[in-house]
């Protein structure tokens, strides 16, 4: 995902979670209230709709002050939060009489002004904005992967001499045809290196008389070539 298009994504979620968080925090307090003013009288439906109603505005703040997601999506509720918050410390009179009672109903009215005159939605959005802040947020991210297609390791270690061993890491030569690879004839670890076993001569091939021939010069008969021995009188 481009830079541009996470930004994007971010200003979607900001917009859309700065009025349903408000929402939820003005709601669950007017649930609240009501349950510690008549819990004697009611039952306990109140306490747990507004705790998850609490719940829901936690997670969605946790979302948009996530590392994964836009800046944006913290920066939106945060600055809202925060003028709200600032309205109400400088001018509480102004905040009072355009608070929206008639535009907001009575749930969400008896919960609104019980959060911002205690500084809860500046507390929020000093919050959000703080998240904002956070370098790594603004900067794309980019895919730290190893790079296809360039050139190899360089070797370890000085070039080798003619007929020596390829430094560690070097492409190893293939073997001539006939000839064992050289990792075959290396002597192992612990073992000395055997010397090279002499050539034996070669002996003459001495001629032996055939079994069966006399003394005498004449070849053998085709009796003794076939069948050996003498042959029968």
């Amino acid at each position: 995902m481009s830079n541009g298009a996470r930004h994007g994504l971010g200003v979607l979620t900001g917009l859309v979670v700065t009025p349903v968080i408000a929402l939820c925090l003005m709601y669950s307090t007017t649930k609240f209230t009501d349950y510690f003013r008549y819990f004697f009288t009611r039952g306990g439906e109140d306490r747990w709709i507004g705790a998850a109603l609490v719940l829901v505005a936690a997670v969605l703040v946790g979302l948009a002050a996530g590392s994964r997601l836009s800046p944006l999506a913290s920066l939106i509720p945060g600055a809202a939060y925060t003028a709200i918050g600032v309205l109400w410390l400088a001018s509480p009179r102004f905040a009072v009489e355009h608070s929206g009672r008639d535009l907001l109903g009575r749930h969400l009215y008896q919960g609104y002004t019980t959060l911002a005159p205690y500084g809860i939605f500046l507390l929020l959005g000093v919050a959000l904005l703080v998240a904002s802040l956070a370098p790594s947020r603004w900067k794309a991210r980019t895919a730290a992967g190893p790079r296809y297609g360039g050139p190899p390791p360089a070797p370890m270690g000085p070039p080798p001499m003619h007929g020596g061993q390829a430094p560690m890491g070097a492409p190893q030569p293939p073997p001539a045809p006939g000839q064992s690879p050289s990792w075959q004839g290396a002597p192992q670890y612990g073992q000395q290196p055997s010397s090279p076993r002499p050539s034996r001569p070669v002996e003459e091939n001495r001629s032996e008389p055939p079994a069966g021939r006399g003394s005498d010069d004449e070849p053998p008969g085709e009796w003794t070539q076939m069948y050996g021995g003498n042959r029968p009188t």
